[in-house]
Parts: C-alpha cells; structure tokens; sequence
C-alpha cells in the first residue's frame, strides 16, 4: 500500500527546492487517474510560507553564501592503497527565514535536497549564527536594559525556515542520513548566517529599518518573558516545597522584594 499524502508531500518538498522543476504524481489504482502535479518557481521562499501557520511579522528573507574547507579523505593512490588526501570542499549555504506573530519555531533542513529531520553540523551552525548576529546587532541600540541577555530560543521564537546546504560527499551519522556530521561544515553557515542576518538588521535602508527594529524587539520582549516565566516558576516551586515541609507554621520564607518585609 503506498500512501498517496506521502507522495504528494514528498514530491511538492523536492518541487519547492528545485525551482522550477515540475513533478507529476498519477495516481490510477482505483481505475480512474487521478493526477497531481507540483512545480514552484519561488523555491525555498515559497517553501518558508508554505510551511508558516501564523500571520507574518516579517517577509521571507534570504541569508545566501559559498565559502571553502579542506577535507582530508581517504584515496587511492598509484599503488592502490588508500592515503589520506587534503581535497578542497565548497560549500554553499541558502536559507529562507520568516518570523510570524505565533511562539513556535519551525526549521526543516536539507543538505543537496536530502531532508536531514534530526538537524546536523548545517542547523547547529544556523542557530549558533543567528543568535551571534541579534545578539552583536542589539548591543548597538537601547532595546536591551542592563543585564538581560538575549539566547537562542528567544531568537527562535514565530521563526519558520528552511536551510540548505550544497556540498560534495556529505557525512552523514547513520544509514538513514538524518544527520549531517561533516564538522567543518558549522562553523561556516554560522559565519555566512551571522553576516547576512547582521547586515539585515543593521540596515540603514528606509524599507527594512522598521522590520528589523519591529523583529528586535520581538525577540527582546520573548527574552524577558523567558525571564519572568522561569521566576515565577521557582516562586510556586519554593512556595510549595515550603507548604509542605515538616517545618513549624510560624516559619515562612524570608526571601521577599519588599524591602521592609526583610532584614
């Protein structure tokens, strides 16, 4: 039995990261063909939208960049034995981010259109990139107060994307190749990404100044949620441990912001 939803998911994903490519799906089991077809000449951008289930706070906005690293891998030499070689990789990095209104963060990556679900080098070195460029790009503007700290999971919040990577002969962790292990491979889509996304929110430009203000402050005011929510939560954890201790009820906890309230 083949599913037909899985062969239309998986043939609109190649579609959308292979502009312009059309794929034609027929389906003629019940007698009668019923055909779909999927082409997409938007690419990644429509794919970021595609994937989106909130209302948008940004547009689609492409992070691009080539860079190189030197690989040693094993080759066959003139004898036929197997000698570590120095080869020459390029890497190119194509990323489609968009932030909506909503808290949930959603990033499907691929590296030469192979869907890596469980992330890899290509995702940790996205992350690792964006949070840098919000992080250098606020220390600039008054948005943040003294001590506050802005981390990953603040940048990453309403964010959809979709990141992909070109490279010859990937390593991948497990037979599956839901991995991507080429170690290199982090450290430069985190440089090309904290350049590219650091430029979009130090830009001077009339038509993005606003939104990257507007997607800085998102990510301030997710920061000082994150803040607020982990306080209360140790209020109610010391609260109850306190309630149900053996201790005497004339005891309570002396820990207060009130300044008369304590010693």
């Amino acid at each position: 039995e083949l599913s037909l939803s899985h062969l239309h998911d998986r043939a609109r994903q190649t579609s959308f990261l292979v502009p312009g490519l059309r794929i034609q799906v027929d389906d003629a089991r019940t007698g009668e063909s019923v055909r779909e077809s999927f082409v997409h000449l938007g690419g990644i951008t429509e794919f970021a939208d595609f994937l989106a289930s909130d209302a948008p706070l940004t547009d689609v906005i492409r992070l691009q960049g080539t860079d190189s690293f030197v690989e040693t891998v094993p080759m066959l030499d003139e004898t036929g034995a197997m000698t570590p070689t120095d080869v020459e990789r390029e890497l190119e990095v194509d990323v489609a981010v968009r932030w909506g209104t909503g808290y949930d963060a959603a990033v499907k990556s691929f590296v030469n259109i192979i869907a890596t679900p469980k992330g890899g080098t290509h995702v940790s070195g996205f992350e690792r990139g964006l949070t840098r460029a919000f992080v250098k790009s606020l220390e600039g503007t008054r948005l943040l107060k003294a001590g506050e700290e802005v981390l990953k999971d603040d940048c990453m919040e309403g964010l959809t994307a979709v990141v992909t990577v070109r490279l010859a002969e990937p390593q991948f962790e497990g037979q599956t190749k839901e991995v991507l292990g080429t170690p290199p491979v982090q450290k430069l889509v985190a440089g090309i990404i904290e350049r590219e996304m650091g430029e979009f929110l130090t830009s001077s430009k009339a038509a993005i100044r606003p939104v990257a203000r507007t997607l800085m402050e998102k990510v301030v005011s997710a920061s000082r949620t994150r803040v607020q929510a982990r306080a209360h939560k140790e209020n109610q954890r010391r609260k109850n441990a306190l309630e149900s201790s053996t201790l005497p009820p004339k005891l309570k906890d002396c820990r207060s912001n009130d300044v008369y309230a304590t010693e």
